[in-house]
């Protein structure tokens, strides 16, 4: 049986995890979606794809 992790521990992972989302979502095309943390992400994807859109 595993030990219990202390609050302190649990909410440390939770705000890694949240800190490290991706701020992008850029559609490719109709069926591909990918998702980038960095605006020079951003810019090397639509340099690849032209008619890629940022959705949020």
């Amino acid at each position: 049986m595993a030990r219990k992790k202390s609050n302190e521990k649990v909410e440390k992972i939770i705000r890694d995890i949240k800190n490290s989302t991706p701020k992008f979502k850029l559609q490719l095309d109709k069926k591909t979606t990918i998702t980038l943390k960095t605006k020079e992400q951003v810019q090397k994807w639509m340099e690849l794809y032209p008619k890629a859109q940022i959705i949020s």
